[in-house]
This record gives C-alpha cells, structure tokens and sequence, in this order.
C-alpha cells in the first residue's frame, strides 16, 4: 500500500484567523456546556448588552497588561486559560504571567459580543504596539477574539487569540509553547 506524504500549505494571515476563530468558538460551546451549573446562583445573567460588556472586559485584560499587574491578571485569568498568535506561539496561564506582553498606548474598536449561558465570545480590534517574547508586533489594528467564561460570580478570561503579526511578517510556524 503506498501512501502520499503531505505538505504543508502556508495559508493567508485571514484564513489562520478564521481557521483559529471556529475553534476558539467550538472550544468556548464547550466551555459553556461543561462549565454550567445546577443552580441559577451559579450561571451568569442573561446580558441586555453583551457588547458592552465584552468592551468592559477586553479593555481591563489590556489595562491590565499596560499596568504589568500580574496579581490582577493572576485573577482575571481563568485557570484554563489558553493563547494562541498568529506567529503560531502559544501559552498556558502560568507561562504567560511568567512573561506577559509590553503594551503601549491602545485604543479596541469594532466589538462584538455574543452570549452562551455562562460564555462570553468577544470577537474586537486592537490598534496598539506591543512586544511579545522580544519581538516588535505591528502596531495597524488586528483582530482579537476572546472567550469569557462566568465562574465563581465573574467572567474569567479563558481564552485569547491575538492575529496581530509580529513586524517581520514571517509565515505562521508550527504552534510552540514557552512553557509546560
């Protein structure tokens, strides 16, 4: 039996994104299904307007950041936080506030929020320069999507995907980690 070795397809920035933003979507559904209560004391309320606040919880993640306050973000992160960059870098939370991003002025646009029982998908725009692991990243606005999940009577920032490409805009690598 023969069999045919694959190559790898280097994909537009647009179509990691998109590729990136189903299974951050996929991954909040499941969140939300596994993560629900049995009581309506544990669930979070249905939101009148979830755009506001997605804007409200995407901007203190960056405050947070801005400000270097890893006690702060230690806390607003939830315990199965996860990131994933367009330059195919990933972290866990433990690696991550070991070695945060250095942010500059920002300015967020362009926010969309949806609802899902106890899950908070916020799909926005970043305009800020920023350096990850040593490295410039653009400073053009670049899409961001997050997913808040309600634990213990907060939205708990549970995943991020950051498609801001770093200056030198080198095709995606293979995903790595800096930690675990």
């Amino acid at each position: 039996m023969r069999t045919r070795a694959r190559t790898a397809v280097i994909s537009s920035p647009w179509v990691v994104a998109a590729r990136l933003s189903a299974l951050l979507l996929a991954g909040a559904i499941i969140l939300g299904v596994a993560c629900g209560g049995d009581s309506d004391t544990d669930s979070a309320a249905r939101l009148d307007n979830p755009d506001e606040t997605g804007a409200a919880l995407v901007n203190e993640y960056i405050t947070l950041l801005q400000d270097e306050d890893i006690d702060g973000l230690r806390s607003f992160l939830s315990d199965a936080f996860i990131i994933q960059r367009a330059d195919g870098s990933t972290d866990e939370k433990a690696a991550y506030l070991q070695n945060i991003p250095q942010i500059g002025e920002f300015t967020i646009t362009d926010i969309t929020a949806l609802q899902a029982d106890d899950a908070l998908i916020v799909r926005w725009f970043l305009t800020v320069k920023e350096v990850i692991n040593g490295q410039p990243f653009s400073g053009e606005p670049a899409p961001r999507l997050s997913t808040f999940v309600y634990q213990d009577g907060d939205w708990r920032l549970s995943s991020h995907a950051n498609f801001n490409a770093p200056e030198s805009a080198n095709p995606p690598a293979a995903p790595t980690t800096t930690g675990n």
